[in-house]
């Protein structure tokens, strides 16, 4: 009989370790891939961005670490100084569903023959329903930054 201890330490090491990286916060994960940024901040950004939090005053680097790339950035100016804002957006699945009614008639072409070729008969009233799963955008934070410092951010309750 072998002995089957050291594949079983194996499998639990690789088990503990695979384990760990799949409970990773995004957060974790974007620190880990750009460490220099994150020893830039200050211990205040350093605390704010492991909450996943926002502050005024922090940097652009501290915001992409905490909230990560925006989906959309705005550039613009206000009392001549060049603003931008972030914007992150939720989506979130719609279900739709629709009800038809209506007449058809028969084509023209396929009236000497009563019964269209794929379709069937083409006289008569008809009705349908249907139903679709479609992904709806929504505004879920925002965050505006003069001369690459946060003035103001919103996230929606």
């Amino acid at each position: 009989m072998k002995n089957h201890l050291p594949v079983l330490i194996l499998a639990f090491i690789v088990g503990t370790v695979a384990s760990g990286c799949a409970s990773r916060s995004p957060v974790e994960k974007r620190i880990d891939k750009n460490p220099a940024l994150f020893e830039e901040l200050g211990e205040g950004d350093k605390d704010l961005v492991l909450d996943g939090e926002v502050s005024e005053g922090m940097s652009r680097d501290a915001v992409f670490l905490a909230w990560g790339r925006p989906d959309v950035v705005r550039s613009g100016s206000r009392e001549g100084k060049g603003r931008e804002r972030w914007g992150y957006f939720d989506r979130t699945a719609v279900h739709t569903a629709s009800v038809g009614f209506g007449t058809y008639g028969p084509s023209p072409f396929f009236a000497d023959f009563g019964v269209h070729p794929r379709y069937g008969y083409g006289v008569g009233p008809g009705w349908g329903y249907g139903q679709d799963l479609d992904f709806g955008s929504r505004l879920e934070r925002s965050v505006e930054f003069e001369n690459d410092r946060v003035v103001a951010w919103e996230t929606r309750r």
